[in-house]
């Protein structure tokens, strides 16, 4: 019996869906928790905090406690208000893993007829099929760009992933990474891309935060997103629309000093979502000249919304955009530079912004609600 047909319901991680100013992987869990609420699978989070969102504090007794709880191999899923809940379930499993090189399994009575695991945790649960979603390889592939330890997420994916009864992509440049460098089969992994759901009139109803008709990045700000040179491109660019980075601090701080010019640079570290998209559907272009991604959801959000976009060429980035936007060299500012010039000439909807536009709607129907539905339904019927 498939889980479409089954009654149990799919359990996921909620490690990321609490973090402060939300993440790419918080949007995913999210919304693979939508569909599959729409092909008719009730789901649940697996909570690590009590439903009243009490943990651990980080006192000394408590990683006392949690070093003890590491040395056991298994943890047991409970219930509290009807939630699946294991005291301090997801700092504990990766204390064991740091401390002892060990995955832990979990066990439960709640039989769920599996368990989504939407980030590679290093964690299994017994009794119930195992699939997990591996979002990108950047911290192996560019250990310089971001701050996990490469060495010991490469341990993880080797313990964790023989261990999973499916892997889920969100692109085939990770698929086909995953299979160059981890050596894992091609038939135990699915790219099932990620979807993009935008409720453009709830959007446009929001607070305008953003100044309309800037020049807008979204993401963290860090060099793995590649700001120093977007700053130095945009100023090279000479514009006159503010230069609108929206997004948290990063692993490192990269230098956001604007060279002499007449642009100016707006931070803003957290927004609401949907201010931060009526920015999106208002600006003149998205410039996302990213290093490393394994989808990069600005992308589609934007041409979701009618905006035009530059972004890197080649990688999970070029995959993603295909033919609707322009693709540029991430480590040639002068192209990241002429790029912002030639959009920023011309009116958004005429010329190449209003065919980027008209291809980029296109381009986003792939990713659409029901697009997804549609790969995830095929998917889940396997199981």
């Amino acid at each position: 019996m498939s889980v479409i047909s089954t009654t149990g319901p799919v359990w996921l991680d909620s490690r990321n869906i609490g973090i402060n100013g939300g993440t790419g992987v918080a949007r995913y869990t999210q919304d693979l928790a939508t569909c599959l609420g729409d092909l008719g699978i009730s789901t649940a989070f697996v909570q690590g905090a009590t439903p009243d969102g009490k943990s651990l504090s980080g006192g000394k007794l408590d990683a006392l406690q949690r070093l003890l709880r590491a040395t056991l191999p298994w943890r047991h899923v409970g219930e509290v208000h009807d939630v699946p809940y294991c005291p301090d379930l997801y700092r504990t499993a990766h204390v064991r893993f740091k401390t002892f090189g060990r995955l832990t399994s979990f066990d439960t009575a709640m039989s769920p007829a599996l368990m989504h695991w939407t980030y590679p945790l290093p964690m299994v649960m017994q009794g119930c099929r195992n699939i997990v979603t591996i979002h990108d390889l950047v911290p192996i592939l560019n250990p310089n760009l971001t701050g996990i330890d490469p060495t010991h997420f490469a341990r993880l994916l080797r313990e964790l992933l023989p261990r999973m009864d499916a892997i889920v992509t969100v692109s085939e440049t990770v698929r086909q990474q995953l299979i160059e460098i981890l050596n894992i089969s091609p038939s135990r992994i699915t790219n099932l891309y990620q979807m993009v759901d935008i409720d453009r009139e709830a959007v446009m109803k929001s607070e305008r935060i953003i100044p309309s008709d800037s020049i807008i990045h979204i993401g963290r700000v860090e060099t793995r997103k590649n700001i120093e040179r977007l700053i130095a491109g945009y100023a090279r660019s000479r514009s006159h629309r503010p230069l609108v980075l929206v997004g948290p601090d990063g692993d490192d701080r990269p230098d956001m000093s604007l060279p002499e010019g007449p642009g100016q640079i707006i931070r803003i570290p957290w927004i609401e979502r949907f201010s931060l998209l009526r920015g999106l559907a208002e600006a003149h272009m998205l410039v996302f000249p990213s290093l490393g991604e394994g989808f990069g959801l600005p992308i589609i959000e934007a041409m979701a919304l009618g905006t035009p976009v530059i972004t890197s060429c080649g990688g999970a980035t070029g995959e993603i955009a295909d033919n609707a936007a322009y693709l540029v060299d991430p480590f040639d500012v002068k192209a990241i530079g002429d790029a912002i010039a030639v959009l920023d000439s011309m009116d958004k909807h005429a010329g190449l912004c209003g065919d980027l536009v008209q291809r980029g709607y296109v381009r986003a129907e792939f990713f659409s609600r029901m697009a997804y539905g549609t790969r995830l339904k095929a998917f889940y019927e396997r199981f």
